[in-house]
This record gives structure tokens, C-alpha cells and sequence, in this order.
């Protein structure tokens, strides 16, 4: 077992599930099928006594997709006025946050950055930069029950009108160093400093980790 990749219980659980999961989906044997879904159970079990977790989420948490387990993605419309003020809208949460979301199952990267963009904004929005991909687990909540991939789109904004909607209640530019308070656990300061630095290059290399 490699040692630095499984810290904590949350880690080890959601590795057997994965596993389990993949191993019950391509199986042709009956008799296998039966011991990988008692292997996906255990795991949930596992996840529950280590944790303060209970069952009934521990299953919800673990159940994934069937076969091989991927991360989720996750776009981010980054957009910078001619100031180099970003654009944030705040969630119902009271945090502030770059407009995106998880993509959808039926979209592409650039079409769900749009989607996510209109919806959270008002505006429609033109994607012209993949500045960067980031490891959600690495980079934002490492204590996260998903695996994630972030794609961080730098955006012109083709102009609209906010309304409060059921993810977002405001919508502002705002500089990088007067922002207001970040949901961390979707985007940090360090992830804009990077798009803003993306934005004004003339030739720019995806950063990716």
C-alpha cells in the first residue's frame, strides 16, 4: 500500500470503494459480483467508524458511479475588467467565489463554463484561455470527500444583467487585494493571482499539477 497516499480513513475508504466499484462493474463472475458489493459495504463501514460520519452518509458519500471511479470537473469563468478586477458572485453561503460549478454530464469544459456563467451571473460570457487545472484535493480541501479537477477558464464578458438567483444573491468586480471573503474551498487568492498573471501573457502554458 503506498503509505503517502492514504493519511487518513476518509482516504483508505473511499480507495476500497473505487476499487470495489470497478472490480463489481467489469467482473463477469456472479459469485464475484456479491464479494465486491460486501467490499463497497465494508468500506462505507469503515468510513463511518473512523470518522464522525454516519452510515447513512457514508453510503451516500461512497456511492459514485459504477466502474472505474473518476474525479469530478469543475469549471471556474474567470473574467478581469480593464482594472484587473475580478468578477466574483457570492453565494447564499455569504462566501464569494469566481462563477462555476460541477460539469455537467452531457457538456464540454468551454460549454459548461458558459452555462455556469449565465446562470451565477446574468451574462453571457466567451471562454479564450484554459489558464490552469488544479487537484481540488491538493489545492483547496484536502480534507474533501471527492476527487476533483478544477478548470480555471479565463473569460470576456459579453455583458447582461444580475439577478438574484437560487446559487447567487450578488455579483461584483472586485481587486485582488481588497476581495471579499472566499469560499477557500473553491477558489484561493494564489489560484486568481495565477489567472491574472494568465490573462495579461501573451503566450501562456497551461499550469497543471
Amino acid at each position: 500500500m503506498d503509505e503517502e497516499r492514504y493519511k487518513s480513513i476518509t482516504d483508505l475508504a473511499h480507495a476500497i470503494a473505487a476499487s470495489a466499484a470497478a472490480g463489481k462493474y467489469y467482473t463477469k463472475n456472479r459469485f464475484d459480483k456479491e464479494h465486491y458489493e460486501n467490499i463497497l459495504k465494508y468500506s462505507r463501514e469503515i468510513l463511518s467508524l473512523g470518522s464522525d460520519i454516519p452510515l447513512e452518509k457514508a453510503e451516500e458519500l461512497l456511492e459514485g458511479n459504477d466502474g472505474y471511479q473518476t474525479p469530478k470537473v469543475e469549471t471556474r469563468a474567470i473574467i478581469f475588467n480593464d482594472k484587473d478586477e475580478v468578477l466574483l458572485v457570492k453565494d447564499h453561503d455569504g462566501l464569494w467565489n469566481p462563477p462555476g460549478g460541477w460539469c455537467e454530464y452531457n457538456y464540454s469544459v468551454f460549454d459548461n463554463t458558459i452555462k455556469e456563467g449565465l446562470e451565477e451571473t446574468g451574462h453571457n460570457i466567451m471562454p479564450y484561455r484554459l489558464a490552469a487545472v488544479f487537484d481540488h484535493r491538493k489545492d483547496n480541501n484536502p480534507r474533501s470527500m471527492f476527487s476533483a479537477s478544477k478548470f480555471f477558464v479565463l473569460c470576456r464578458d459579453l455583458g447582461g444583467e444580475f439577478k438574484e438567483n437560487i446559487e447567487t444573491t450578488e455579483m461584483g468586480y472586485f481587486p485582488l487585494d481588497k476581495l471579499p471573503e472566499l469560499n477557500t474551498h473553491k477558489t484561493n487568492l494564489m489560484q486568481l493571482e495565477l489567472c491574472l498573471k494568465a490573462s495579461k501573457a501573451e503566450v501562456w502554458e497551461t499550469v497543471f499539477d
